[in-house]
């Protein structure tokens, strides 16, 4: 049998989880009533807003003085409208940091114009591909490489990319690379949270659910890229197949 105060505490139980409001007191004393909705609509909100900027960081250089900066998403609105000028969103992830570069290609395009043996790392085999992180040098090797200069090529693209501030400064030409399969990876785990850092940059592209080049080579003729929508890769002939291409940099280079 029952007592009564038990009773009483089932049936408060019930009167709350059938009760639209929760009473609640502000900072001055004066009480108030929340809409259950609306309470577990905005922990939801902050509990999404917080996981969407976890390891991510907006860098700029700064225009007083040039130094180069990360700060918050959620801190770089009102930087943005007193005239800095974003490099990029970094992110951060199991002891690796990249810079990911507000634009990209316009149209998916070549990797390059002609099969070439561009110098980086190439393999066939997938897993050794997912642990290419020379994007950097892969870069640098492959543009030593007519066939894969000039803006119309993925890797000439990449190389030739620039983010200057309005005094000059930031991440010009030369400073930028095609991303390895390892680096693109990277940026697929963590594209919505990329994608929202990129949303509050003036100008910048989101990431699309597409397929994008990377600088991790399988042959003179094959070079891997990703599908962001999916996360699944393989190789394609360089001088026949259309990727988009997104350039990448280090922090504080």
């Amino acid at each position: 049998m029952q007592t009564i105060s038990e009773k009483d505490n089932n049936a408060a139980k019930s009167a709350y989880r059938n009760f639209d409001f929760i009473e609640a007191t502000l900072a001055n004393g004066t009480p108030i009533k929340v809409a259950k909705s609306d309470l577990m609509g905005l922990v939801d909100e902050a509990i999404k807003n917080k996981s969407l900027q976890d390891g991510i960081f907006i860098m700029y250089h700064r225009k007083n003085g040039n130094a180069t900066m990360m700060v918050k998403p959620h801190q770089w609105t009102s930087l943005q409208n007193s005239g800095e000028i974003a490099d990029g969103v970094v992110c951060v992830e199991g002891g690796k940091m990249l810079v990911v570069a507000p634009t990209e290609s316009a149209n998916p395009l070549l990797w390059s114009n002609a099969a070439v043996s561009g110098g980086g790392k190439s393999t066939t085999d997938r897993l050794t591909a997912f642990n290419d992180w020379a994007g950097r040098s892969n870069t640098e090797a492959q543009i030593k490489h007519a066939e894969c200069q000039g803006d119309i090529l993925a890797i000439g693209f990449c190389k030739n990319y620039s983010r200057l501030n309005s005094n000059g400064k930031g991440l010009g030409t030369g400073r930028w690379w095609a991303p390895s399969l390892g680096e693109m990876t990277m940026i697929y785990a963590n594209m919505e949270k990329i994608n929202y850092a990129l949303s509050l940059i003036n100008g910048a592209q989101l990431l699309k659910a597409a397929a994008y080049w990377t600088s991790t080579e399988a042959s003179s003729a094959l070079a891997w890229y990703i599908f962001l929508n999916n996360g699944d890769s393989y190789y394609y002939t360089k001088s026949s197949g259309k990727h988009l291409v997104r350039p990448v940099s280090a922090v504080f280079l």
